[in-house]
């Protein structure tokens, strides 16, 4: 009896060993299994920051548009955008109190028209004094005209000598400078393709003068080459000028992008059509290496490596802190644009230096208190860009000669986006070259209030304006 209890005590002593051992590899299965599943956590939390980090930067490109950003107003579509400009309240039209200006007669009408009526109703005979009431008609009349020259061949009745007379053309048909200025200023200053101009001057005429698309091409070689040396006394005007605006946007010519520059202030503008983008194109303007004055810019890198003192365009910053504002919910991007528009209206320097470093400041306690502070983010890059930048972006407070923003140079440029929108591109070589040599002739003629289409006839009969 004892040894079979001793035995039964044994084999339960076994079982339980075995159990123990099973135990142990379970326990040991489940420290892998756990430490597995913590592993697999940690990769998931980081994917999962990575994943907010990515939906936040993907949030704030499609927040972008043209109100907060570089964006072009036509990548907008049909989104309405909130004017970055405060309401005044006031509606459209002429405000209480604006002189009106009525329409004045004419002082030398091309015809005259008496209106007399000679009998009255009851059959009487009208008699006159010198009183009227005058009102005119106001019309254009375009109209071909076409003058033939016949240089007859003679016979001197003394001396028997043949007598042939020069006929001042040389060409069986040769267009004359008004049909050539209109050519010219419908595709520079209209924005017309030549194609188009060449239709609309045939519709105009009834058919009777009916270019080719290569005539007109040539007409604007021609006035291009006229005009060049205009060219050169623009670019003597801009090197004394205190202040200068620079920008750049690009043109397609063939199936290549080019680039069109523009420099100018108020009263000159240079265009010159390149290859490339920077210093290269800067420079074969021919202004900046030897300029000395305040350029204004929106913050191209290239253009600081000329030694002239500089200056950014605070209307681009205000679109950059309105979308840190709605995207990243800045406080102190709010600030800075407050500060930005009581600078333009005339706050104090002192003042207004003290204020922009204290919120540069209140923006770094802003991003450093961020659950996860993104240093390469476009708001944190701004703050270090309007850090680096400070002297830059108030020279408008230094100097009363530099404006707020570089708008006189994207007005500039504003007639080639029309001009590429309704050409598409420049289809021969020298194509952007010639456009550019032209426009800078046509628009310095209106800011210095010429009548183009007499300053481009001109150029084609005797020689430019400013030449």
């Amino acid at each position: 009896m004892g040894g079979n209890y001793v035995e039964g005590l044994f084999e339960q002593l076994q079982d339980t060993m075995l159990k123990v051992d099973k135990l142990v590899i379970d326990i040991s299965d489940l420290k892998k299994e756990n430490t597995e599943l913590k592993d697999n956590i940690e990769v998931l939390g980081k994917e999962n920051i990575a994943l907010k980090s990515e939906n936040k930067k993907l949030k704030d490109i499609i927040n972008k548009n043209s109100g907060n950003s570089s964006k072009p107003p036509s990548s907008d579509g049909f989104v309405k955008i909130e004017n970055s400009r405060e309401k005044t309240g006031r509606k459209p039209g002429g405000q209480q109190g604006h002189k009106g200006h009525k329409p004045k007669l004419y002082e030398n009408p091309t015809e005259i028209i008496e209106l007399k009526q000679k009998k009255c109703k009851c059959g009487g005979f009208v008699k006159y004094t010198d009183k009227y009431i005058a009102k005119q008609l106001v019309d254009v009349e375009i109209q071909a005209a076409i003058r033939e020259y016949r240089g007859h061949i003679g016979v001197c009745e003394c001396c028997k000598a043949k007598i042939e007379n020069a006929l001042p053309v040389s060409d069986i048909i040769t267009y004359g400078n008004n049909v050539k200025a209109l050519c010219s200023m419908l595709t520079v200053e209209g924005c017309v393709s030549i194609n188009r101009t060449r239709q609309m001057l045939t519709e105009i005429t009834n058919g009777l003068i009916n270019l080719s698309e290569g005539t007109i091409a040539k007409w604007s070689c021609d006035l291009s080459e006229r005009v060049a040396p205009v060219l050169d006394n623009i670019r003597d005007k801009l090197l004394v000028s205190p202040v200068l605006n620079k920008d750049e946007t690009g043109i397609r010519i063939g199936k290549t992008i080019h680039w069109l520059h523009v420099l100018g202030n108020k009263t000159h503008t240079l265009y010159s059509s390149h290859k490339k983008r920077g210093n290269a194109a800067d420079k074969d303007m021919g202004v900046l290496p030897s300029y000395g004055g305040v350029l204004v810019h929106d913050h191209l890198k290239g253009l600081y490596d000329f030694t002239c003192e500089h200056a950014e365009c605070n209307a681009h910053i205000l679109r950059y802190l309105k979308a840190a504002t709605e995207t990243k919910k800045r406080k102190w991007t709010s600030d800075m644009i407050k500060l930005l528009i009581f600078a333009k209206s005339g706050g104090k320097k002192d003042e207004i230096w003290e204020m922009y470093d204290e919120i540069l400041e209140s923006g770094q306690r802003e991003f450093l208190k961020d659950e996860l502070p993104d240093y390469n983010g476009e708001d944190m890059k701004l703050l270090r860009r309007m850090r680096k930048y400070k002297a830059e972006h108030l020279r408008f407070v230094t100097d009363k000669n530099v404006p707020f923003d570089n708008n006189q140079a994207e007005r500039d440029l504003r007639m080639i986006k029309a001009k590429t929108k309704i050409s598409g591109c420049f289809r021969a070589d020298d194509g952007g070259e010639v456009f550019a040599n032209i426009k800078s002739y046509t628009s310095t003629l209106r800011k210095n209030g010429f009548n183009i289409y007499d300053g481009i006839r001109d150029a084609f009969r005797f020689y430019p304006v400013f030449c």
